[in-house]
C-alpha cells in the first residue's frame, strides 16, 4: 500500500479515536456532575437525566472506537498497535462485516438515545418523539434485509 494512503488512513483513525476520547470526557464529566448532585441532595435537578446523557456519550465513544479499530484492521493490518489487541467480537475480514457491526452499534446507540429523550420528556410526550422509534425500526428493517441478502 502506498505510504501516502497509510498516512491518510492513520490520520483518519487517529482523529476518530480523538473524537471518542472527547465523547468519553464529556460522558465522565456528566456522570461526575450527576453524582455530585446526588451527594448534595439536589435531586430536583434531575441527576438521572445527566447519567442518561452520559450513557449517550459513552455509546458514541464506543461507536467511534469500533469504527476506528475496524478501519485500522482493514486498511492497516500490519500495524502492531492494533494486532496486539485480540477482540473476538471484532473479527473483520472485509468492509461488509465492519458495516454490519457498525449497524448493530448504531441501533443500540439510537435506542439509548431514544430512552434518554423519553426520560427527558418528563411525562409530556409529543408526537415528534415518535421519530426515534420509527428511525430505529427503519434501520433495523434495512439491517435485516441487507443481512439476509449476503
Amino acid at each position: 500500500m502506498n505510504s501516502t494512503i497509510k498516512v491518510v488512513i492513520t490520520g483518519i483513525v487517529s482523529i476518530i479515536l480523538l473524537n471518542s476520547i472527547y465523547f468519553i470526557g464529556i460522558a465522565v464529566y456528566k456522570t461526575a456532575y450527576a453524582y455530585i448532585l446526588v451527594f448534595n441532595g439536589r435531586l430536583d435537578d434531575k441527576p438521572g437525566i445527566q447519567i442518561a446523557e452520559s450513557l449517550d456519550g459513552f455509546m458514541l465513544a464506543l461507536f467511534c472506537i469500533i469504527f476506528s479499530v475496524g478501519i485500522a484492521k482493514l486498511f492497516l493490518p500490519e500495524t502492531s498497535f492494533f494486532n496486539r489487541y485480540k477482540l473476538p467480537w471484532l473479527k473483520i475480514e472485509n468492509f461488509s462485516e465492519l458495516k454490519y457491526i457498525m449497524w448493530e452499534v448504531l441501533l443500540t446507540t439510537l435506542f439509548v438515545f431514544f430512552a434518554t429523550k423519553l426520560l427527558m420528556s418528563e411525562h409530556v410526550l409529543h408526537w415528534n418523539l415518535l421519530i426515534y422509534p420509527a428511525s430505529i425500526l427503519l434501520v433495523a428493517i434495512a439491517f435485516k434485509l441487507f443481512r439476509e441478502k449476503h
